[in-house]
């Protein structure tokens, strides 16, 4: 476990209630405000009413800051996937990931086709295409993706699959940003199609990996350095 960020600067708040897809209502001493919120998961286990939760403020908006994590039992899930893949980065800049050490990120927002890929990493001579997938749903204590439907995951992970299968180097990394995660699937009841993508994607050779990251009660951004088992059923 490594200590990546201090996030003690962001403010403390109470979710109401979800207002839209991209906008959340919450109280901040006694003051309504409302939030953006950069997931289009249903997050239906952690946008409830009454759970503590983090923003990050935002000055002269429509909303009053960004939804960043929201408090399960003394840690943070973090929600926020700007956030998110913003620590993910870190994790590669400072080379904590074993399996990708040595790897720099040479793009972002690659597209290929009727997609736009994450990242393509480089290390030497070798290039690798990485699209990363934001897991916040739990079920005990197994993190899953998807909690909806989601044909553009399905579109990613499948370009993915094919170009590996034509001898790409490729990876889907899904960030499991729940404290409470022991292990990770595909939430096969949900979205089966994508689940068929992802086991022939594996074997086809794309890299399929899941990095615990989430924030302690000491509002410390920490990740596991070490990747979570990976369940298929």
């Amino acid at each position: 476990m490594v200590e990546l960020l201090d996030v003690s600067s962001l403010k403390k708040c109470v979710i109401l209630k979800r207002l839209n897809r991209f906008v959340v209502e919450a109280v901040n001493k006694n003051k309504i405000i409302k939030l953006n919120i950069r997931n289009t998961g249903r997050l239906q286990k952690l946008l409830v009413k009454g759970f503590q939760a983090l923003y990050k403020p935002k000055q002269f908006r429509k909303t009053s800051g960004y939804l960043i994590a929201i408090q399960v039992n003394d840690d943070y899930a973090i929600v926020d996937t700007n956030f998110q893949m913003m620590l993910w980065e870190l994790l590669i800049n400072k080379e904590l990931l074993p399996w990708l050490k040595g790897f720099k990120i040479k793009r972002r927002n690659l597209r290929l086709k009727k997609s736009i890929i994450d990242y393509l990493l480089e290390k030497n001579d070798v290039k690798l295409l990485v699209e990363v997938k934001s897991a916040t749903h739990i079920e005990g204590s197994i993190a899953m993706y998807p909690d909806a439907l989601t044909q553009r995951g399905r579109r990613h992970i499948d370009e993915l699959a094919k170009l590996a299968s034509r001898g790409f180097n490729a990876a889907v990394h899904f960030i499991v940003a729940h404290p409470n995660a022991r292990a990770f699937r595909i939430y096969r009841e949900v979205d089966d199609e994508l689940y068929q993508i992802a086991l022939r994607a594996a074997k086809n050779g794309v890299d399929l990996k899941a990095t615990k990251i989430f924030i302690t009660k000491n509002l410390k951004a920490t990740a596991l350095t070490s990747p979570l088992p990976i369940i298929w059923q």
